[in-house]
């Protein structure tokens, strides 16, 4: 079953992506401690995973963690975990010594593991891996359209044409 869903991009989303502009003279360089960068570094750890699947879940979840209060369901963080997935997978994403289901650096290194656990590193299984992370196929597909629109403007900025 293929699902399309048309989604805007959110005003966040453009935002994160302007971030992503650098002067012309230099070579795209992100700040590891900025979203961008953590969503990159977590990627990093699971082989096939694009960091704008990253992106997208922490837009869809939280708008990159502007608005990351307790959900309906009871997920929490700025890429809303439940407490048993959280306990089940959480990662020291910033090497601190602690896990934090509210610190972005060990949310997004979590998600990057729950995802790749459930087949995020390869294509054919990518879509099922982030409907494990939300049983919603609405959901998967808003945060692949997401995804598509951040990956197509950060090649646009990586050849030089602009946002």
């Amino acid at each position: 079953m293929v699902l399309a869903v048309a989604v805007s991009l959110p005003t966040e989303s453009a935002q994160l992506i302007s971030a992503l502009t650098p002067p012309r003279s230099h070579a795209l360089v992100y700040d590891p401690k900025s979203y961008v960068g953590m969503y990159h570094a977590s990627a990093a750890t699971c082989p096939g995973l694009s960091w704008t699947v990253l992106a997208g879940i922490g837009e869809v979840e939280t708008h990159h963690g502007k608005v990351a209060g307790r959900s309906a369901a009871g997920a929490l963080g700025p890429m809303q975990f439940l407490p048993t997935t959280w306990r089940a997978y959480a990662t020291d994403g910033d090497r601190d010594g602690r896990v934090d289901v509210h610190n972005p650096p060990d949310a997004i290194a979590t998600a990057a593991r729950y995802l790749c656990a459930n087949g995020a590193g390869r294509h054919d299984t990518l879509a099922t891996s982030i409907w494990n992370y939300n049983h919603s196929w609405a959901y998967v597909a808003r945060v692949l359209d997401v995804s598509t629109q951040l990956a197509e403007a950060d090649a646009r900025l990586a050849t030089g044409q602009g946002g």
